[in-house]
């Protein structure tokens, strides 16, 4: 039984004692890569004309999906990310929350890593980082748009619900940052409780992950979890989000 979901229509495929939860830790060097890899894509999209100012969240989000897929992932031009090393990236895949309630979550990137060590203990589908992409500019909400209908997403198991990790990418215009726009709203006292924050977005103190052309620094807040596993596995542990605000104007 998965976690009140309907008997006969939910299955992890797996049983209980073929999986641990939560999935080890994907770590800083996998979040460092996967930010390499965004760096570069938006280079190469700016190269390629595209018009970041004016383009959808979805073109965005598409465009950066077939520059990584096509380019990226298939030449190895960024060292630790290939074919070899990488599944391929999906955009919108559709994934179920943490109790088959809900079967076609769509998480807009999912990095997954090729493993070629045998078995491990966890969810395959499920082992993966997943990323939300959100727009912070003038006309789209960081109180909104990013935090209760982007954030919240992995706080309620959603997203990422067997990770320790999740990624938030912001498309950002206006001159939007992390400090003045995104902190001061997941202070508001309506927000600090939906999103279950402990503690608040601050840097990586990882020189690798500082401020540089076109991205600020990464930024990680942790956040509590309040929906039980499956299969008796308890309740759900935090989750760590790393913040990715890249310039889009």
């Amino acid at each position: 039984m998965n976690g009140g979901a309907a008997i006969g229509f939910f299955t992890l495929g797996v049983a209980p004692g073929q999986y641990h939860l939560p999935h080890p830790t994907l770590g800083l060097p996998v979040i460092l890569l996967v930010r390499r890899v965004l760096l570069r894509a938006f280079e190469l999209l700016r190269e390629q004309g595209l018009n970041l100012a004016e383009a959808t969240e979805d073109q965005v989000t598409a465009a950066l999906r077939s520059v990584i897929e096509n380019n990226l992932r298939e030449t190895g031009s960024v060292r630790g990310f290939s074919k070899r090393t990488y599944e391929p990236v999906t955009r919108q895949g559709q994934w179920a929350n943490f109790n088959g309630t809900v079967l076609t979550k769509t998480p807009d990137l999912c990095f997954r890593l090729r493993r070629d060590e045998g078995p491990r203990l966890v969810i395959p589908e499920f082992d993966a980082l997943f990323i939300e992409c959100k727009p912070a500019d003038a006309t789209h909400s960081v109180s909104s748009k990013y935090c209760s209908d982007g954030l919240i997403r992995f706080v309620r198991g959603d997203y990422a619900w067997a990770m320790q990790e999740g990624m938030m990418l912001a498309y950002v215009r206006d001159n939007r940052c992390i400090g003045k726009n995104l902190t001061t709203a997941m202070s508001e006292a309506a927000l600090m409780t939906s999103l279950q924050t402990v503690s608040l977005p601050l840097p990586s103190s990882c020189h690798a992950a500082a401020a540089c052309p076109g991205a600020e620094a990464i930024h990680v807040s942790q956040h509590r979890r309040g929906f039980p596993w499956p299969d008796g596995k308890g309740a759900a542990t935090d989750i760590t989000m790393y913040h990715l605000w890249h310039d889009c104007s």
